[in-house]
């Protein structure tokens, strides 16, 4: 343990290195925080599951379309020119969500609201930017991204429990308070940081990918796609669940349970050289999603609820891996961000649409109703990675590179084979 430790030690002890990754970690807290306590929020001051669903799946939309965009902006123009105005609109929107819900004001303003609180920027890539600036050797890099990731999976095991406690047991509207004040604090620090910043675009050179994408980022985007559908369609219905069993309380920490099985999911996947070629990975994962979001539908009450989540959670954090790892291999080093951009858009979508539409099925024929929305996005994102698997396959079948090896296919020199996201960015 002690030798694992001296590892993200060595890297910590960069100048600015643990200040700008503690502040990241505050400055992520929408990304754990922000859905769930807007859903809480809405549905505890308008009792409607239906209403919740529709306000978080406008935000979610507008944050999947916000993605590209301010990422193109950030890489060009830097982060603090980029990130303040929009830390201003996100604490903007969270203002007037709140004023309006705890006064039981128009949908509509809490639609455009949500929409504009929704414009965070890229909030999961400003530290991992910054990790790659200031180190230079693959193994370096390996070791900063994979703090990150167990930084994320902190985030998502805790956040939601957290926001569950603060909005049910205490205040409604608190989550989204200290949600919005620990992004203010974060970002704060973060951009105090300008030794860290990476350069621009304009400084580096380099061009965007634009939308000249390659066919097997499409292939995958459709898949987070449909790995979205579980997501908002469960999130939303496990709060549900527990209601119906008198522990709306509990929901947050049965979310976290499904965070606790990624984190430990993910920890074993990525710590194997895996010899299967990646586009099968692809489907088998994907396979294993819909087995185990299929399981979870038929719990019987919570206990075999958080159970059989944390085996279903232990498949999330391969399949984004998987989906990461395709973006790396197809696309440049100064084009990774954009690239995975494309799978946070559809991801976006699909959380967006599966909240909407378990919203209105828990409203109407109760909680069980959305879980089997989970099972069946789970069944269809199996389906979509079997029908791109051709895509998968062509873009991707190459021999896994060897640490230390010349980067492959005629990628230069500043090419990184960048190790696995958490699924949570």
């Amino acid at each position: 343990m002690s030798g694992v430790l001296d590892t993200y030690r060595v890297i910590l002890t960069r100048p600015g290195a643990a200040a700008f990754a503690f502040a990241g970690l505050l400055a992520r807290l929408p990304i754990a925080m922000f859905n769930i306590s807007l859903i809480l929020m809405v549905q505890i001051q308008y009792d409607s599951y239906e209403m919740a669903g529709r306000v978080a799946a406008i935000g979610i939309l507008v944050w999947a379309a916000q993605t590209v965009p301010t990422a193109r902006l950030t890489d060009r123009h830097g982060q603090r020119a980029v990130m303040w105005p929009l830390t201003i609109l996100h604490l903007i929107g969270v203002t007037l969500a709140i004023t309006t819900a705890m006064s039981t004001g128009p949908e509509y303003v809490l639609w455009i609201a949500a929409a504009i609180a929704s414009l965070t920027g890229p909030l999961g890539a400003l530290t991992r930017a910054r990790w790659s600036h200031i180190l230079h050797r693959d193994k370096d890099i390996h070791t900063a991204f994979a703090l990150e990731g167990s930084l994320d999976e902190v985030l998502f095991i805790s956040g939601p429990a957290i926001a569950t406690v603060l909005a049910t047991v205490v205040w409604a509207p608190l989550g989204l308070i200290v949600s919005a004040t620990g992004t203010l604090i974060g970002i704060s620090i973060l951009l105090s940081q300008r030794s860290t910043q990476p350069p621009t675009r304009k400084e580096s050179g380099g061009l965007s990918l634009g939308w000249r994408l390659p066919p097997a980022v499409i292939a995958v985007s459709l898949i987070t796609l449909g790995l979205g559908l579980v997501f908002g369609s469960f999130d939303i219905s496990a709060v549900a669940f527990a209601d119906d069993f008198g522990m709306k309380t509990w929901s947050g920490a049965l979310i976290g349970v499904l965070a606790l099985g990624s984190l430990v999911g993910g920890l074993m996947y990525g710590s194997r050289h895996w010899l299967t070629p990646l586009w099968k990975r692809t489907i088998l994962v994907a396979l294993a999603v819909a087995i185990g979001f299929s399981a979870i539908s038929f719990a019987p009450n919570l206990w075999v609820f958080a159970v059989v989540g944390f085996f279903a959670g232990a498949t999330i954090a391969p399949a984004i891996t998987n989906a990461d790892t395709v973006v790396q291999r197809v696309v440049g080093r100064n084009q990774i961000t954009e690239g995975m951009s494309w799978l946070r858009i559809g991801m976006g979508v699909g959380v967006s649409t599966g909240a909407w539409v378990a919203g209105y099925l828990v409203d109407t024929a109760g909680a069980r109703a959305g879980l089997y929305v989970a099972a069946g996005a789970g069944v269809l994102m199996l389906g979509i990675a079997l029908l791109t698997a051709p895509l998968l396959k062509q873009g991707t079948d190459r021999p896994e590179p060897q640490d230390d090896a010349r980067p492959p296919f005629g990628k230069g020199e500043d090419f990184v084979d960048q190790p696995p996201l958490s699924p949570t960015v």
